[in-house]
């Protein structure tokens, strides 16, 4: 996570790396770039207040399944969704009155097909909005392009802006290409509990 002041907005910016998540009641801007991951706005309106995460898988692998240090990592959805919803309800916030926007899930590699990391994480999201009773409001998911969004919490207001410069879509690539041989380090270190 990086904080800065963004000049054009006016205010503060929060911008979120792959398992990052933010929630503020403030007059901020949260902002992400995303590729093949996904990132669920969640707003509640009656508290003008309003959080975002960004994930890169919806849970470890099959093999990793258990796991829980591994499922613990915000860089997969299911631990990135719990903690975020957590956030809201510890503030007082009640399910009925919430809201989600979904955004990202694009296909950034070659070959994903239906069974490609964004199409995983797309359905994943939607799946675990659907089963907490969460009415996704708005989304703008898959296809081949990457995207930059700026989200207003107090507001509930996103921008988005869709990238699909052949240059940027292959530093996307690359970057989500890095953070995924991040996870498979991880996954092949040895970890010993005592």
């Amino acid at each position: 996570m990086t904080e800065l002041y963004n000049t054009r907005f006016d205010r503060k910016e929060i911008i979120l790396h792959p398992g990052d998540y933010f929630c503020s009641d403030e007059n901020i801007v949260i902002s992400t770039i995303l590729g093949s991951c996904v990132s669920v706005v969640i707003i509640d309106r009656t508290r003008q207040r309003g959080g975002m995460n960004h994930f890169m898988l919806p849970s470890s692998s099959p093999s990793m399944a258990g796991d829980i240090l591994l499922e613990k990592s915000t860089r997969y959805g299911v631990h990135a969704m719990e903690l975020l919803l957590n956030d809201f309800i510890k503030q007082g916030s009640r399910r009925k009155d919430l809201e989600a926007k979904v955004f990202g899930g694009g296909a950034m590699f070659q070959g994903g097909g239906e069974r490609g990391v964004g199409v995983q994480n797309i359905q994943f999201a939607l799946r675990y909005l659907s089963d907490e009773r969460i009415p996704v409001s708005a989304s703008d998911t898959g296809e081949k392009v990457g995207r930059k969004i700026y989200f207003f919490p107090e507001s509930g207001k996103v921008l988005l802006r869709k990238i699909r410069s052949i240059s940027r879509i292959a530093e996307l690539q690359k970057q989500e290409q890095k953070f995924r041989d991040t996870i498979t380090k991880e996954k092949s270190d040895d970890v010993v509990l005592f």
